[in-house]
């Protein structure tokens, strides 16, 4: 539910489109609802508003689908028939080759991926682009780089995994 409540909010908001200081607050106020420790929000926005993918798709570096495992409008790279979100998640990354780590520092010759879960259930994935930084994208809203717990919270819960693949 609040997924989906939140994919509505984001997708739908136009409040800090406002040009000029006034638009920025207002960004920045909008955002923090959903993330409290989120701040600066104009100043870490790397791209403009894109239905055409989502968050995970983003986190494995494909701009062109949207990924989620068992909808049918979505994309998902494994079969994950009878599985349920978090399942298909780590068949996913099992059959990717990723294993999980608590290592959160960037290091070049891996690639690393946070999953986010609220109650249990997948919300979001980040991927580490330095020390550091994250990159995600929010909804089918902007992309934006972040610390590390800057995206906690409401929305997406907290990271409850650190996956890491060695870079090819």
């Amino acid at each position: 539910m609040i997924g989906r409540t939140l994919r509505l909010l984001l997708g739908t908001s136009k409040k800090w489109r406002t040009g000029g200081l006034l638009g920025l607050k207002k960004m920045d106020a909008f955002y923090k609802q959903w993330f409290p420790k989120l701040t600066d929000v104009a100043g870490k926005k790397t791209s403009e508003c894109n239905h055409l993918y989502n968050c995970i798709a983003w986190a494995f570096k494909d701009s062109q689908k949207h990924w989620w495992p068992n909808t049918k409008r979505s994309f998902w790279p494994v079969d994950a028939t009878g599985l349920s979100a978090i399942e298909a998640f780590e068949a996913w990354f099992r059959h990717d080759g990723w294993e999980e780590t608590t290592d959160t520092s960037y290091d070049i010759n891996f690639d690393k991926v946070a999953l986010f879960t609220l109650n249990g259930s997948p919300t979001h994935a980040a991927r580490l682009i330095a020390n550091d930084i994250w990159t995600s994208k929010l909804g089918p809203n902007i992309d934006l780089s972040h610390s590390f717990d800057d995206l906690d919270g409401p929305a997406y819960g907290a990271v409850c995994k650190i996956y890491k693949k060695a870079t090819s």
